[in-house]
């Protein structure tokens, strides 16, 4: 799996659904092939990319976001490992809680 992380305060170039949409705090771009006509703030995100080998592990902060682009046939497991406010003030600048 490619994994494409984006650091929360780049909240404001993803192109995000607003709050209350059925998607909200999801992005209406294509990160593996962003229109940036459409999008043009999108241009000024940043991001980590990582390839997860089997038997990887990947933590992922709340809050960060992420896109996951698979490359073969996987399996993948997700846990919750609690919820931290580090990041609550990126996002609430965004419009969400």
């Amino acid at each position: 799996r490619r994994y494409i992380l984006s650091h929360p305060k780049n909240c404001p170039n993803l192109g995000l659904y607003p709050r209350g949409h059925p998607s909200g705090r999801h992005t209406a771009v294509d990160w593996s092939d962003p229109d940036l006509e459409q999008f043009p703030q999108f241009a000024e995100a940043y991001a980590n990319e990582v390839v997860l080998q089997a038997g990887d592990v990947l933590y992922l902060p709340t809050a960060w976001f992420h896109h996951i682009i698979s490359l073969d046939l996987n399996w993948q497991c997700n846990a919750r490992s609690g919820i931290t406010d580090t990041y609550k003030h990126h996002i609430e600048k965004c419009g969400f809680n």
